[in-house]
């Protein structure tokens, strides 16, 4: 955000009529909600899509942020219900694909370490398709998104402690899967 404000106080900001404060939302939010989406509509034009309505819902709603959770997490799970909308609208089920668990600069690597990062990742997407829809939601947003715990308790609707057992379940469920020990997977 600039000139180091957080987002609650852009989104103020914004409600209060400051010129440019919904494009510097959009600018902070818009890519990391977009990835958000495809986890659960596995169409970069859906998903796009559904990032714009969620946008569109801040606009035609302003001041329905309460401060009750962080931005983000009220960010996304306006998002987060756009998306099960339109699932129940298309009657699809929710999954997700996982390009790349681990971060990794691709410049740095070889093409030996590209193709095996690949192989991995393909590895992890395939094992991920494999476990409850509530667990790869689970994982997404505690490695993917970097929420906290009661932020994802917030936004699933569970308590903090549910939220735990969640994770480790998720995180077992997913080694069983792939059949081995991931490392990957320790505590955010």
């Amino acid at each position: 955000m600039k000139q180091g404000r957080s987002a609650e106080e852009v989104y103020e900001a914004f409600c209060a009529g400051e010129q440019g404060a919904f494009d510097e939302l959009m600018r902070e939010f818009q890519q990391g909600l977009i990835f958000f989406l495809l986890g659960y509509v596995h169409s970069p034009e859906t998903a796009e899509d559904l990032a714009e309505d969620t946008f569109v819902e801040l606009l035609l709603h302003k001041g329905r942020f309460r401060g009750q959770s962080s931005f983000k997490t009220y960010l996304f799970s306006v998002a987060r219900h756009k998306a099960i909308d339109h699932l129940r609208r298309e009657k699809r089920r929710p999954a997700v694909a996982l390009d790349d668990v681990a971060e990794r600069s691709d410049d740095a690597m070889g093409p030996e370490e590209l193709y095996l990062a690949g192989e991995q990742s393909a590895q992890i997407a395939q094992a991920i398709t494999a476990i409850p829809p509530e667990y790869q939601e689970v994982l997404r947003l505690l490695y993917l998104e970097r929420l906290r715990y009661d932020e994802i308790a917030l936004l699933m609707r569970k308590n903090k402690k549910q939220i735990d057992n969640l994770a480790y379940r998720a995180r077992q469920a997913l080694k069983n899967s792939l059949g081995r020990e991931a490392i990957f997977l320790e505590e955010p």
